[in-house]
């Protein structure tokens, strides 16, 4: 093939109208667009609430800690219901209560 047939066929090919847009095509990838970054938000939003679930019952348990710490235990060794200990135990109870139904109400989206 010399020089002025592959001009001649390269202008033909170059000059042939441009095909029309794959709209189908074209919706696949902006529909996975769209789920890839709903995808990538929900994954944030999960990881920042774990974040902030993890830390409020670490907070939560050092307080029990410290506050069973505070007192000297009775003899016997059983916890009283005046005691320190109890009321990190109740304060575990209402962090629970609270938490717990916010975490379960999470709204899913498909």
């Amino acid at each position: 093939m010399n020089e002025a047939e592959l001009d001649r066929r390269l202008g033909q090919i170059l000059r042939q109208p441009e095909p029309p847009a794959d709209q189908a095509f074209i919706d696949q990838v902006v529909a996975l667009a769209r789920l890839d970054r709903d995808i990538r938000r929900a994954r944030r939003l999960s990881f920042r609430k774990a974040l902030v679930d993890c830390t409020a019952g670490g907070a939560v348990a050092l307080t029990f800690f410290l506050l069973s710490q505070a007192q000297m235990a009775p003899p016997d060794g059983m916890l009283t219901l005046q005691g320190s200990a109890t009321a990190g135990l109740a304060m575990l109870a209402l962090w629970a209560l609270v938490s717990l139904p916010l975490s379960a109400n999470v709204k899913r989206t498909a």
